[in-house]
């Protein structure tokens, strides 16, 4: 099982260890004004989607820089942060209490996790930077810091940043690795089908869902092999297949554990009743549900798992042949 290493976090606001709760610590002889209640309350909910969104930049980095030579022409530079911007949908109390931690204010875009070791990290891009232009422009969204980014074509990318009171310039010598990003999506939502371009969402719920970061690494493994082979044009079960052989694939590269792929999606499938059927017209669905066709899906992964298990056991290279 791959052990993803701890992200860089803001001070106060690190990973709590195991067995650790992320809610504020309210007692019953504990007197708060209904202000200062709302106050932590709100920082609470900022560490813990802060963490989720480390986790899964931690998980789409490891397999995007690993099964970099199976992306085609989808590959770009990476940069190892995760960045957001504010958003009034989650409510003001959120995001008073991300600005007071991050910095994130209205209209700005702020960095909230960055990947050790990472091409940002060795740049000295920090969290609670405010991300300025990117390449020479202008960013206004999280998207547009990486599509940017990934249009700056030769040598280090130049980053404006504000980090404080202070402006300061950065230049980022990118790695390259498979171009999609990974957005985490604040819901309670199982999905992860919508895409921003190029780009997918992982939900928090799902990120809850995957009770390890080998679990997690199926999810974000599965979503980018639909981007980087544009096999989302014509949804169905054979399309669904061919991306989870790219899937495992990238998993295996990045050192998961895809043993568990088969329990995994068993447990998809039971919690999203449905992908248990073909007919998705029964439920009055105008597209296919994202992670369908579990009982057309589920005999295929377990013969895929044991072909890539197979092949770590002789030594040879994890290359899936033709998708």
């Amino acid at each position: 099982m791959r052990s993803t290493a701890a992200i860089s976090l803001a001070a106060g606001l690190l990973f709590s260890s195991a067995g650790c709760s992320t809610h504020p610590a309210v007692t019953p002889d504990r007197e708060l004004s209904d202000a200062a209640l709302h106050e932590e309350f709100a920082e609470a909910s900022v560490r813990l989607y802060v963490q989720r969104q480390a986790r899964l930049l931690a998980v789409n980095y490891a397999i995007r820089t690993a099964g970099a030579d199976l992306c085609g022409d989808a590959v770009g530079p990476i940069l190892g942060i995760a960045a957001w911007r504010s958003n009034p949908l989650f409510g003001r109390a959120f995001f008073e209490a991300l600005e007071r931690s991050y910095g994130v204010w209205a209209g700005s875009i702020a960095v909230v996790a960055v990947q050790p070791g990472s091409p940002a990290d060795r740049a000295g891009i920090r969290v609670g930077d405010q991300i300025l232009h990117v390449a020479g422009a202008a960013v206004h969204s999280d998207v547009d810091v990486f599509d940017r980014a990934a249009a700056f074509e030769t040598g280090a990318i130049p980053i404006g940043l504000l980090r404080g009171e202070r402006e300061i310039r950065v230049a980022v010598d990118p790695l390259r690795a498979c171009r999609p990003e990974a957005f985490l999506e604040i819901g309670d939502l199982m999905l992860t089908d919508r895409a921003r371009g190029d780009h997918f969402y992982v939900t928090s719920g799902f990120i809850r869902f995957a009770k390890t970061d080998d679990e997690l690494a199926l999810v974000v493994a599965h979503e980018l092999a639909h981007r980087i082979s544009g096999m989302r044009v014509i949804p169905g079960p054979q399309v669904e297949v061919r991306a989870d052989r790219l899937g495992l694939y990238l998993a295996a590269r990045a050192g998961y554990d895809i043993s568990i792929a088969p329990a995994f999606w068993d447990r998809v499938a039971v919690e999203q009743p449905w992908s248990l059927s073909d007919d998705v017209e029964h439920y009055g669905w105008t597209r296919v549900p994202p992670h369908g066709y579990m009982p057309s899906r589920a005999a295929a992964i377990r013969k895929i798992v044991a072909e890539i298990q197979r092949k770590i056991e002789n030594g040879k290279p994890l290359q899936p042949g033709k998708i």
